[in-house]
């Protein structure tokens, strides 16, 4: 390599990190966007403000609102499945009796560190829409199954609610996220912020005894 090149090699990488960084921000504000006012009410203007970044980014990055919406919520999929994935094979190899009990409290806690998808969740499952589709195609269907699964072994064994399956699903996660989703009403409530570790944990717990303790041996 002659002194030129190594001297655009930098240049082009920085350019390569810039971009990918504006992406970044386009992402994180598009969700909170789409989570919060929803689809519809999100302006493009409104998240490259929201950004910090020039107008007309979200077109040259991204392609259009519809391409946004899907690398958003892709990126939400992706942290989704990488946190409770690890999650789900941390408790396979725990004492059956256990797993319920330990997959709840897993549960809230991505909850508290994720709420921005129980809000886009709310979102678009009042509708069915195209969005909403492609949120079952590309992961709740799958994910509603293994929570089913879970479930299910620790009814067997007896050590979990009098519920079927379908039941628990909606009942865990509304325990689960509403706390967080609402977090500053919840605050105002009650003085303490739910989104501090203690509050986390005593949740976590709260839920782990709601959906464990009637009939179980844990």
């Amino acid at each position: 390599m002659n002194s030129s090149q190594s001297a655009i090699r930098p240049a082009e990488d920085m350019k390569v990190r810039n971009a990918e960084a504006t992406k970044q921000k386009l992402l994180k504000a598009a969700l909170a966007a789409f989570s919060t006012q929803g689809y519809e009410a999100s302006s493009t203007r409104h998240i490259e403000a929201a950004a910090g970044v020039k107008r007309g980014l979200i077109n040259y990055h991204f392609g259009s609102k519809r391409d946004l919406w899907e690398a958003a919520a892709e990126h939400m999929m992706a942290v989704t499945e990488q946190d409770l994935g690890a999650a789900m094979k941390n408790i396979a190899h725990v004492d059956a009796t256990s797993r319920l009990r330990l997959f709840v409290r897993a549960y809230v806690v991505f909850c508290a560190r994720h709420p921005e998808l129980n809000r886009l969740m709310i979102q678009e499952g009042m509708h069915p829409d195209w969005r909403l589709e492609w949120l079952l195609e590309r992961s709740v269907r799958l994910w509603y199954r293994r929570v089913c699964t879970v479930f299910e072994e620790a009814a067997a064994l007896g050590v979990a609610p009098d519920m079927d399956a379908h039941h628990f699903y909606y009942s865990l996660t509304g325990a689960a996220t509403l706390i967080f989703s609402n977090a500053a009403e919840a605050e105002a409530l009650s003085g303490q912020n739910p989104l501090a570790a203690t509050s986390v944990e005593a949740h976590a717990d709260a839920v782990a005894k709601l959906f464990t303790s009637s009939g179980a041996r844990i």
